[in-house]
């Protein structure tokens, strides 16, 4: 979707091309587009390829949801990961083009992308090219873990550890003067945990659902921690699904103690992941650390009690990034504000 907070268009741009969701975000508007990153594949294409890829974003959502073809969702960043398609370049020009013709920025804009710590030189440099084949006046890439960082409430000079917890991956990140001197992978991002659920559900209740209802089951029931769970009121929510008992489509009250009975094993890998994590963070870092908080973003920090388990692998204090869910846009567009060299296309390294 859009979102206009004023009329103007503008001309610093930084764009998240992230696993699950795009994000274009203005430091003088805010967030202006947000669409995830799904394209439809026809799979009736004669060709094959980024050609069989007929829409992008919520466009796509809707007519892989409208079964008015034959279509397939598809993830072009992940599937880029393994065989280089071009489909990432494709749906990164979708996107700029949608958003350009909206008038949500000017068509000469400085483009800043945000790339994963891990991003390969090819790839980044051939969404950089996409940028300014579709009009940037001058295209740059930021890494996502610093952007992390500056978009929770540490200052760039400060001292501080913030955990992302990604879709497709979390990571801990140790950031002191200005500069990242700690990047860790944790076990697994929310994928996993959607996954998880939908395995769990099917091995002990013959129920299959998808991994979307899943995410929908985790968000409202979910929660990081057995303790969280030890409350008066116990929670529970239906959701729709396949019957294997019974093969036909139905509904199935899930509570959560089902929920942390399937996802316990999970989460308990989690809290090792983070906990050998933060163990190899060097000494002074932690030291500067402890007067303040580790700060969660991402997805992945939505999940009740989150901050409980965090607490339990650190024994330091933990917040919740505001916003938790754009924190690294808005971090890379707060490096292009704050940036004193002029943008350029670099090889990225």
């Amino acid at each position: 979707m859009f979102h206009r907070k004023n009329t103007d268009p503008q001309d610093r741009i930084a764009i998240d091309l992230g696993a699950f969701h795009t994000r274009f975000y203005s430091a003088t508007s805010g967030l202006l587009l947000d669409e995830p990153s799904i394209g439809a594949l026809n799979m009736d294409h004669r060709i094959g390829g980024d050609a069989a890829l007929v829409a992008f974003g919520n466009n796509a959502v809707e007519r892989i949801e409208g079964k008015r073809d034959q279509l397939r969702g598809i993830h072009p960043l992940q599937s880029d990961a393994h065989n280089n398609l071009g489909l990432s370049r494709k749906m990164l020009e979708y996107f700029f083009n949608k958003a350009k013709q909206d008038g949500l920025f000017k068509k000469q804009a400085e483009v800043s992308l945000v790339l994963a710590h891990d991003y390969d030189a090819k790839t980044a440099q051939q969404l950089l090219q996409v940028c300014l084949a579709a009009g940037a006046s001058k295209a740059d890439y930021q890494d996502a873990a610093m952007s992390a960082f500056l978009g929770s409430p540490f200052k760039p000079t400060d001292t501080g550890i913030i955990i992302d917890f990604g879709a497709t991956g979390s990571r801990l990140i140790a950031v002191t003067n200005n500069e990242v001197k700690h990047y860790q992978n944790l076990a697994f991002g929310g994928d996993d945990i959607d996954l998880a659920l939908c395995a769990g559900l099917l091995e002990h209740f013959q129920f299959v659902i998808t991994p979307e209802h899943a995410r929908e089951v985790k968000h409202n029931i979910g929660a990081a921690t057995a303790q969280s769970l030890v409350q008066p009121t116990r929670k529970s929510i239906n959701i729709s699904g396949l019957s294997l008992k019974t093969n036909v489509n139905s509904q199935y009250r899930i509570s959560s103690e089902t929920v942390n009975y399937i996802l316990q094993p999970l989460l308990d890998s989690l809290l090792r992941s983070i906990t050998l994590a933060y163990a190899s963070v060097d000494r002074d870092i932690k030291d500067a650390a402890f007067s303040g908080a580790i700060q969660i973003c991402g997805g992945g920090a939505l999940l009740s009690r989150m901050d409980q388990l965090v607490m339990a692998a650190t024994d330091l204090p933990v917040e919740v990034v505001n916003r938790p869910l754009t924190c690294v846009v808005r971090g890379a567009a707060k490096q292009l504000v704050d940036a004193k060299a002029p943008l350029k296309l670099t090889e990225p390294v």
